[in-house]
């Protein structure tokens, strides 16, 4: 099966089910029940018909059964309380997103609801458990941290133990990182506590040959895994083989793995596995675009539903979160930042004794460690951490789950591998340098804000990277512009405290990224490497008179500026 069709035609119809705020458009309070718009559903016989059912109500373009329709009508007719507490493996969730539903019930097995300690389903539960446990395929859009983890894992689930057992793999979760992975994992388990089914996981990061003897050897009836790792394993091993038997696939953070790249590597994996015909597929994910469209034309059956559970103020984060951008030199970003960091601190314990979350973007992961260094030279902040591929999943993990925990505290990323986890309570998402595109800068944004949550955005970029600002997909995001923060913070002794290794590393990063971005920004590659070499000298506090950090003469050739003036070649 080929994952490059494009988007399906009138037959594949999708089901959008979107929440809204109820009344005149304020927010319900506690114990209020929700509004919802009227439904209209294309019954049996092709004609449309409207459901409505008490203060609720589903809008849907799909074909649905009737026992389905059913459902949502007795769904709607009921009125309830806000929902209980939740042990800290069930998905965070904010009141405005849970409904009305009650998991007490829901036509699933009581081992089932032995794992779920929530009483009311979330909205994306809800509306996807019935569909889901019909055995439909479908596309569903959530944002990370309203329980879209069990709303494909507790429908999936229920189907494979009415099925036979056997000593395949029965359903395949794919995700864009190691963390989501490991997390999905988790929640898994607890679903599972009294059932006699069992999950693993291929990622990267771990033995290859230690991973493979668990899954292949040892049984394995959910897997959940990474692309790259799970074609190391296709290729390599008999894995192939133990997926015969698929019966459900899921596709969790799908936008996300697009904007990492993967497509390749998701037409790859389909091609090890049985046809789409033979099993159910599940894709999630918190944008909708064309592309998206065409991954779920492909990996989807004709005649899939689309369910939406966003509220009508979560269909674009940059909707409803304060976006601002400084223009200030390349050599200041550091302590503009830091300046930006301490003043969130400072009005989160000072205004409202709440906290503070910042999540801080730069171009790669030797941005990060560079600047990590820094930070961690610099009094008056709260716990730095750092989350990139240059760490260990270990210790990945570990920052992951430190930020979690912390009362206030900063975590780095170089965007990739932040993704698909998710972090309650970020106050603030600072995009240090150059996004990759309009795209990237709005999922980084989506950080924040999340599940109701307030939050802001801003972005900092030199007046070299200003250009980025005036494409179209930028332009309509509605960015205002910021003055940057009076200079408080000094970097200079900071500087003076890090390895020479560490300011190479991030000096050939520098180029390397910037490398790729010439023609957007306008630049040659001669101005390209005295930009370079200006970030090198004032910016990380090479000293000039040693000339710029020296490069591979191999690594200068890939990048197509072995001879340009200015370029250092590092001797042998």
């Amino acid at each position: 099966m080929s994952l490059n069709t494009e988007t399906s035609n009138s037959n594949t119809r999708g089901r959008s089910y979107r929440p809204r705020r109820g009344g005149s458009g304020h927010a319900r309070g506690r114990g209020q029940a929700r509004h919802y718009p009227s439904v209209s559903e294309e019954v049996g016989d092709g004609h449309s018909a409207t459901f409505a059912g008490g203060k609720r109500g589903f809008t849907t373009t799909a074909t649905v059964t009737a026992a389905a329709a059913a459902a949502v009508r007795s769904v709607a007719a009921k009125t309830t309380k806000p929902p209980v507490e939740a042990r800290s493996a069930t998905p965070t969730t904010n009141n405005r997103h849970f409904s009305e539903r009650r998991f007490a019930d829901a036509p699933i097995s009581s081992a089932s609801k032995a794992g779920i300690k929530h009483e009311f389903m979330s909205d994306v539960q809800a509306a996807t458990l019935d569909v889901a446990m019909e055995g439909h395929d479908l596309l569903v859009q959530a944002r990370t941290g309203t329980g879209k983890t069990v709303a494909f894992l507790l429908p999936s689930i229920e189907r494979l133990i009415k099925m036979p057992k056997t000593d395949k793999i029965s359903m395949l979760v794919l995700a864009p990182t190691r963390e989501l992975a490991l997390q999905i994992e988790e929640e898994a388990k607890v679903l599972l506590a009294q059932h006699h089914l069992t999950v693993g996981h291929a990622i990267g990061g771990t033995n290859p040959t230690t991973e493979a003897a668990r899954i292949l050897n040892r049984p394995c009836d959910i897997l959940i895994a990474t692309p790259g790792r799970l074609i190391d394993h296709l290729r390599s091993t008999t894995l192939k083989e133990k997926l015969t038997g698929l019966k459900i696939m899921v596709y969790d953070e799908a936008d996300r793995l697009l904007d990492q790249g993967f497509r390749p590597d998701l037409e790859t994996i389909a091609k090890f596995l049985p046809p789409r015909q033979t099993r159910q597929a599940l894709l999630f994910s918190a944008t909708v675009s064309n592309e998206i469209k065409q991954i779920a034309a492909g990996a989807l059956r004709p005649g899939y539903k689309f369910i939406s559970t966003l509220l009508e103020d979560e269909v674009n984060t940059h909707e409803h979160v304060e976006q601002t951008y400084m223009i200030t030199p390349q050599e200041k970003f550091l302590g503009t930042a830091i300046d930006i960091l301490k003043q969130d601190l400072m009005a989160h314990l000072s205004a409202t004794m709440s906290t503070s979350k910042c999540m801080v973007f730069f171009p790669t992961a030797r941005h990060v460690s560079f600047a990590a260094e820094v930070f961690k030279h610099i009094e008056g902040l709260p716990p730095v951490l750092e989350i990139h591929s240059r760490k260990s999943q270990p210790a990945r993990i570990r920052a992951a789950e430190d930020f979690k925990k912390a009362p206030s505290a900063i975590l780095l990323s170089s965007d990739v591998a932040a993704r698909g986890v998710d972090f309650p309570g970020v106050t603030l998402v600072l995009q240090v340098g150059l996004p990759s595109s309009a795209e990237q800068y709005v999922h980084r944004l989506g950080r924040t804000a999340r599940a109701g949550a307030s939050g802001r955005g801003i972005l900092i970029l030199s007046s070299e990277e200003q250009s980025f600002l005036s494409k179209a997909e930028v332009a309509e995001l509605g960015l205002k512009p910021s003055t940057p923060p009076p200079s408080r913070t000094s970097i200079s002794h900071a500087l003076a405290q890090i390895s020479p290794e560490i300011k190479s590393q991030a000096y050939r990063a520098f180029l390397g990224f910037y490398n790729s971005y010439t023609k957007s920004l306008r630049m040659s590659k001669e101005a390209l490497v005295q930009w370079a070499n200006h970030y090198a000298f004032n910016s990380l506090g090479w000293p000039a008179r040693d000339g710029p950090p020296g490069i591979d003469p191999r690594t200068l050739g890939k990048m197509g500026l072995r001879g340009v003036k200015g370029v250092k070649e590092e001797k042998k």
